[in-house]
């Protein structure tokens, strides 16, 4: 299928403000023709086809929208495009519950794919790849059943920051902008997602406030996937489970080798090598991460909770410093110049975390002369921000890098 020229493009773009303008003012007939028009120009356009069957549908057509929509998820599936095709079969069901054609025949199509692109035990999935895409066909069946397909409008929250999270969400059409909103300070754009991206994914097995919320920006086609879903699929496909932990390792780990200045110098292989190395580890509160007086053996990603670190003066008393939340890298610097660890770091909530062994950081991260240039850095940085917290009268014991 080509892709269309810019004109195209805008013309298309013209086509679905025209559409967009005729619903508002109740005129479903001359918005489907916009829509047609839009989608005759460009064929990719996934939102386009779904408004389509959806106007079809409003319009009284329900056979004839349940043919557009199947022959849309029957080629979205043979392209490899699983997040429109399981999109369009949604709505199909949505229409008839009975149907069963196009899942079977989805499903069919995914399984083969499957068979043939499944990558070696232990080779990494594709960047990008759905989880959905390299399923048995009884676990895709089954998985379609309990899938819950959303619809917002622009401006609407999709998750807000600090709410319990217990579900991630698939983008399929629109686009989001996710929002942190520090202590007394303004909302920052932490980024803006299109088609096909993942986010609330650490909501599947955490109970710890979301981090930041999630705004649609325009029209937006969700695919929400919950833990209790996923508990059911995993208690009947003990394969599906397999498949979703690592799934979810794999995206953590995308997620840190691609966005921290410690890993962004190494080269694809080399992450992919490193990301294979990486444990998770859950740990209760109390529970210490790095002794103060100790070496670190490890470094360490706190991925969900809250750390607190503290140095003892020699005279018995304790200093404590601002707490570590999630985002936050530590053992590194000890590894990095062979120190014994200045502050103890110990877990004030229950913790998620990555860690990576010592002599897989030595041998396969230090050696590469950016990154240790890097970590440099990042400890000269530690080290300003604990001399000025000290610079009111305090007396500096050590330099307190961990």
């Amino acid at each position: 299928m080509a892709h269309p020229t810019d004109e195209a493009w805008q013309l298309s773009r013209q086509y679905k403000d025209s559409a967009a303008a005729n619903i508002l003012q109740g005129k479903p007939e001359e918005a489907l023709a916009d829509y047609r028009k839009a989608v005759e120009l460009n064929p990719h356009d996934s939102a386009a086809r779904l408004k389509v069957a959806e106007l079809l549908a409003q319009l009284g057509h329900p056979q004839e929208a349940v043919r557009e929509l199947h022959s849309t998820a029957i080629r979205y599936a043979s392209e490899g495009n699983t997040l429109h095709a399981i999109a369009a079969c949604k709505l199909i069901l949505a229409l008839e519950p009975q149907h069963a054609e196009t899942p079977e025949n989805l499903a069919s199509l995914i399984a083969m794919r499957s068979a043939e692109e499944h990558p070696q035990p232990n080779e990494p999935e594709p960047p990008g790849t759905p989880l959905f895409s390299r399923l048995p066909k009884d676990v895709f069946l089954a998985l379609l059943e309990l899938l819950e397909m959303r619809r917002v409008n622009g401006g609407e929250h999709i998750i807000t920051e600090g709410e319990q999270g217990r579900s991630m969400f698939i983008l399929v059409t629109g686009t989001v902008r996710v929002v942190h909103t520090p202590k007394n300070a303004p909302p920052r754009t932490l980024a803006e997602l299109t088609e096909g991206s993942f986010f609330g994914e650490l909501g599947l097995i955490s109970d710890a406030p979301r981090t930041a919320s999630v705004i649609s920006i325009r029209d937006c086609t969700l695919l929400e996937v919950t833990r209790d879903m996923l508990a059911q699929l995993g208690a009947r496909f003990p394969t599906f489970e397999r498949m979703v932990q690592r799934f979810y390792k794999d995206r953590l780990l995308n997620n840190l080798l691609e966005s921290n200045p410690v890993f962004q110098p190494l080269s694809g292989e080399q992450k992919r090598a490193i990301a294979q190395r990486f444990q998770t580890l859950t740990v209760e509160p109390g529970t210490v991460l790095l002794q103060q007086g100790q070496r670190s053996h490890a470094l360490h990603l706190l991925l969900r909770g809250r750390c607190s670190v503290v140095h003892q003066d020699p005279d018995g008393g304790e200093r404590p410093y601002p707490d570590m939340t999630e985002g936050a890298l530590f053992g590194e610097i000890s590894l990095l110049l062979d120190l014994r660890v200045t502050a103890t770091v110990r877990a004030a909530t229950s913790c998620l975390l990555l860690v990576l062994d010592q002599e897989t950081v030595k041998e396969r991260v230090l050696t590469h002369p950016e990154v240790r240039r890097a970590l440099t850095h990042l400890s000269r940085e530690r080290l300003d921000r604990t001399a000025a917290m000290l610079a009111e009268g305090a007396k500096i014991r050590g330099s307190f890098l961990i």
